[in-house]
């Protein structure tokens, strides 16, 4: 099931690429260590496509249709030193989605802050197996939108807020 992004119109989309733009300027923009030479050169192009005219599905697709992603990626071991593991097969939608939906919640916030409504709602997004019941107390919840425009901004995001979890399946509408 793909996200449902309530309030991605074209003023949500513009938002996102001013978003997507401002973080190639302060470097703050995430790139996957799990992205090939392929994804690594399209990553960012990919990005501003997807905010300007699709969504987070047609995102995750490019990654794979391209080959964007690595087949294999070391790993550590519990018991100490490194293995080599096959990438998840899930990895292209799971930067996609995340991505994504980081551009659009800053979006989000943004137009809330522009029309001096402090907070957004969190919402279910996507339906996904069984939520997280950290992700369960989210819904319907309240955030200051000054707040979590600065978290989803970082691109060390810290991963307190269970909203910017990868697979939350959570977002944000005004």
């Amino acid at each position: 099931m793909k996200f449902k992004f309530n309030n991605l119109d074209a003023e949500t989309r513009a938002l996102m690429k001013e978003e997507i733009e401002r973080a190639i300027q302060t470097n703050e923009i995430y790139s996957s260590t799990r992205f090939n030479a392929a994804g690594e050169s399209n990553w960012i192009q990919w990005l501003i496509q997807a905010a300007e005219e699709h969504d987070a599905h047609w995102l995750a697709y490019q990654i794979e249709a391209c080959a964007g992603m690595k087949d294999f990626e070391g790993r550590a071991k519990p018991s100490g030193g490194y293995t080599v593991a096959h990438v998840p097969h899930t990895a292209a939608e799971t930067i996609a989605e995340g991505q994504f939906n980081r551009f659009y919640i800053a979006a989000v916030c943004l137009r809330a802050i522009g029309i001096d409504k402090k907070e957004v709602i969190v919402y279910r997004a996507r339906q996904r197996g069984e939520p997280r019941p950290e992700s369960r107390e989210l819904e319907g919840a309240s955030l200051n939108a000054q707040e979590l425009l600065e978290q989803v901004r970082s691109k060390q995001q810290s991963f307190k807020c269970e909203l910017l979890k990868p697979n939350s399946g959570l977002s944000v509408q005004i």
